[in-house]
């Protein structure tokens, strides 16, 4: 959940993550939160509905582990299926070095 200045409300001040509660805000002063969103259209039974979650490190990960694990379930008895377990890079999109952020 993002929290606005109340003098400017299109500044946010904080990100309070929306499954464990805590502030999103690093050690560093910055918000480190990851983003989950959907809106549904056309032939869904959500249609019109749009969502967005917000959740901190920790509970962003947990999410990301429990999708991968269901998602295991479904075909664990399958050639392969132990692959999608092994696999540390599941949903990962891209990756930006470290010494990219200190300049």
């Amino acid at each position: 959940m993002k929290v606005v200045s109340e003098i400017d409300p299109g500044i946010v001040t904080d990100v309070i993550c929306d499954m464990c509660g805590d502030s999103t805000r690093g050690e560093g002063g910055g918000l480190q939160f990851g983003t989950m969103h959907a809106s549904w259209g056309e032939g869904s039974s959500h249609r019109g509905e749009e969502y967005e979650l917000h959740l901190c490190e920790n509970c962003f990960f947990v999410q990301k582990s429990t999708m991968q694990r269901t998602r295991w379930i479904g075909v664990m008895f399958k050639d392969g299926g132990d692959e999608i377990l092994k696999n540390q890079a599941y949903g990962l999109i891209g990756q930006h070095s470290a010494s990219c952020d200190k300049k």
